[in-house]
This record gives C-alpha cells, sequence and structure tokens, in this order.
C-alpha cells in the first residue's frame, strides 16, 4: 500500500497541512510513524480525508462527522472478522436503506414548487453521495481480506 507525507497527501486531497494536522489530533486521521519519528499516511487516509471533506461540504459538523466515521469503523471491525470478510448483508441493507429514503422523499419532491424541488433534491443527493462514498471506504477497507 503507497503510504504518502503529510505535505503529499495534502496536495492530493485538496487541503492544506495545517488541516491534516488539525485531524490528526482529532483522531479522525491516524497516521504511522517511522523509525525516523516521520508521519506517514496510506491510501486509506487519502480517502477518508476525502470523505470528510466531502462530509464538511455538506455542512456536517467535525464531531458529526466523528461520529459517523465512528459508526462506518465500527461496522468494518464487524465486517472484517468475518469468514469472507465482506460483508454483503450489510452492503445490500445500506442500499437499501438509500432506496427507502428516496422513496419516501420523491413525492414530497414532486409536491412541492420548483425551487424548493432543487433544493430537495439537492440534499437527498448529498446525502446519497455519503452512503455512497461510505460504501466505497467500506469495500476499500474490505477488499483486502477477500
Amino acid at each position: 500500500m503507497k503510504k504518502f507525507k503529510i505535505g503529499e497527501l495534502a496536495e492530493l486531497a485538496g487541503v492544506s497541512r495545517r488541516t491534516i494536522d488539525y485531524y490528526t489530533n482529532l483522531g479522525l486521521l491516524k497516521p504511522e510513524r517511522a523509525e525516523s519519528g516521520y508521519r506517514y499516511y496510506t491510501e486509506d487516509c487519502l480517502l477518508l480525508l476525502k470523505l470528510i471533506e466531502s462530509m464538511k461540504n455538506q455542512r456536517l459538523t467535525l464531531d458529526e462527522i466523528k461520529g459517523r466515521i465512528g459508526d462506518l469503523t465500527s461496522n468494518l471491525q464487524g465486517v472484517i472478522g468475518k469468514p469472507h470478510g465482506l460483508d454483503l448483508q450489510f452492503l445490500k441493507q445500506q442500499f437499501k436503506l438509500l432506496e427507502n429514503q428516496m422513496a419516501e422523499l420523491q413525492p414530497l419532491v414532486n409536491n412541492i414548487e420548483s425551487g424548493q424541488g432543487v433544493v430537495a433534491t439537492r440534499v437527498v443527493l448529498m446525502r446519497s453521495m455519503t452512503l455512497m462514498q461510505s460504501l466505497i471506504l467500506y469495500l476499500s477497507e474490505v477488499t483486502p481480506y477477500l
């Protein structure tokens, strides 16, 4: 797995080194330490950083983001111990949840004024993107165990 120094990670993710330091201090990112003391960030950290930035763009607070990442991590830890690593039932449940949310919201979107419909559609899309990004992160974590 490729490892990045903080400057490389910052450039790839489009954030500042200071932001990465801040997230690391909050416990959102967990770098590996080399014998020399340098911090190295894995590709998983890059994916997680992009997920964090996406959630921030959806106006989630860092506490909310930390909670969602914690929930995702808890689900991952439960899945990794399974015989084949990948819990397809978990993925099916997440996709079904997304489908149900979209089905519930569609009539509401159809019955509101066009300007409000655009706003509602954007909110639904942002939530859907968060779920999809979480699933991508989930898959990237469990795939090595297959």
